[in-house]
């Protein structure tokens, strides 16, 4: 069965979109994906498709459209007689995805401490400098939000393109270390400091060793949680 709770008022990563003001497809791919990062649809679940379809109150049209997208995603797998298989966290698709974005990441401060503009120098510092909200989704959407400031400023639009992809496909895992900082205080934000203070002074090699640092050092403590827990209990 699948959690039943209004099309509006659950809570996703990305803003929700009303029905009024959006195409339904989208309004549908927002609130699925919200239900899969924030475990409403559980790692490994299988769900039939007219029945997910059926509790987001939509036809099967739109969903089938949204669904294609999480699959592009990797947060789906499509299989015969329409079913829908949440794609489970593993230590695998961890390290496959995290070894890119160390490289990519790191590669964008860098440009960025070169590219950004002083108003993107400005943004970059305010976002690192935020204070932490509780609600671990909103916190999640706060930390994406600098990474981008900083990638978006590296003035490459290809590269800019594959690290929304990437971070897509890394919600999931990264929602996990969000949820353990906020029992035990944000670390990333003296990392973020830092970063944001190297390409304000235009250091690029300074700005992609502190990334890659910053990076590899998340990857490896979702891995101890993950390692610590299983997949059911890391949404509690």
């Amino acid at each position: 069965m699948v959690n039943r709770f209004p099309l509006e008022q659950s809570p996703g990563v990305r803003a929700q979109a009303p029905m009024l003001t959006a195409t339904k497809a989208e309004a549908v791919y927002l609130e699925t994906r919200g239900r899969i990062l924030t475990g409403g649809l559980s790692p490994g679940l299988n769900v039939n498709q007219e029945s997910l379809a059926a509790d987001l109150g939509v036809s099967i049209t739109p969903l089938r459209e949204a669904l294609r997208r999480l699959e592009m995603e990797g947060l789906i797998r499509l299989e015969a007689h329409r079913t829908v298989v949440i794609a489970p966290l593993t230590g695998q698709e961890l390290d496959e995805l995290y070894v890119i974005r160390i490289e990519l990441d790191s590669l964008a401060a860098g440009l960025a401490a070169v590219n950004a503009s002083e108003a993107d120098i400005i943004t970059i510092g305010q976002l690192a400098r935020q204070k932490p909200v509780r609600e671990p989704v909103a916190q999640l959407e706060r930390n994406r939000a600098f990474h981008r400031a900083i990638y978006a400023s590296c003035r490459n639009g290809a590269l800019v393109a594959y690290l929304d992809q990437l971070w897509d496909r890394t919600d999931r895992y990264r929602l996990i270390l969000v949820k353990q900082e906020l029992l035990g205080g944000m670390a990333s934000r003296q990392d973020h400091v830092g970063i944001a203070d190297a390409v304000a002074d235009r250091d690029a090699d300074r700005a992609a060793r502190l990334t890659r640092d910053h990076i590899a050092g998340s990857r490896a403590l979702i891995a101890d949680i993950m390692s610590s827990r299983p997949n059911a209990e890391l949404w509690e």
